[in-house]
């Protein structure tokens, strides 16, 4: 008598199903490799965009607040000093910014400007300044020829730095009071312009006509200067990085020349 509990007999996987489920797995982890690499790379880009913005930011903002204080020289103005005093005056003074050779140009005071409460000599390597002015602020004027200046108790110390940037070997590069080396401020940039707005006369404050790159004989009469700065992720081959070419541009008033 046959067993009617008789067992159905076990069948495993086939050959065919067996491949058929590696080449599943083999697509699902393709896929998740390509989700990793696509957003790695996505990271990647917009970390050299957000680096980008931030160096544009710092440079441009440092740029744009020494020219807004161009020609700031605490109490002091020097155009309503009496003509013996005025002529005392470094003749730089008269040019506060250029653009020359590709190299920018600013003559500024120093924000560290302080008034001494008692007789002391001073100088303006000492201060880590190009000049040094020592003032009353009403017609007294002192200035540091190498030798040092002396200020009276209550004159104002004023001083005064030339800073310079150029763009060399793809980096924003910068130097102070004309002397040493370069120091690079910024990398991966492949472009620097300047240029100047004019007022039509030197008694106007608005600006007045396109912007322009040369002001000879025309210094009084600028009144902002537009700055604009290139950045690339391969500034030698700006078309070949992932991230496209940044153009950032930036306006700054000379304050002290619109009063």
């Amino acid at each position: 008598m046959k067993d009617s509990n008789r067992c159905s007999a076990q069948r495993g996987f086939s050959l065919v199903e067996l491949m058929i489920a590696m080449l599943l797995g083999l697509i699902l982890i393709i896929g998740v490799m390509q989700i990793f690499i696509t957003s790695k790379q996505t990271y990647s880009v917009q970390q050299s965009a957000a680096t980008m913005q931030e160096d544009a930011r710092f440079v441009l903002s440092r740029i744009s607040s020494e020219l807004r204080q161009m020609g700031m020289f605490g109490c002091l103005d020097i155009e309503r000093l009496p003509a013996a005093t005025r002529n005392q005056i470094p003749t730089a003074f008269a040019t506060p910014v250029s653009f020359q050779d590709d190299i920018l140009t600013i003559i500024t005071a120093d924000s560290a400007v302080e008034r001494v409460t008692e007789d002391v000599t001073l100088t303006a390597s000492g201060l880590g300044a190009g000049w040094l002015l020592v003032s009353d602020c009403v017609a007294g004027l002192g200035i540091d020829n190498g030798a040092g200046v002396t200020a009276a108790a209550g004159d104002l110390v004023i001083p005064v730095r030339q800073l310079e940037y150029r763009l060399t070997d793809h980096a924003l590069k910068t130097r102070v009071n004309g002397m040493g080396n370069f120091e690079t401020l910024i990398e991966g940039v492949s472009g620097f312009e300047v240029q100047f707005g004019l007022a039509a006369t030197d008694a106007d404050v608005h600006v007045s006509g396109a912007y322009v790159t040369d002001i000879t004989g025309a210094e009084k009469r600028v009144r902002s200067v537009r700055l604009a700065l290139q950045l690339a992720e391969d500034p030698s081959d700006p078309d070949a990085g992932s991230v496209k070419t940044k153009d950032f541009t930036l306006v700054a008033a000379l304050r002290n020349r619109l009063d």
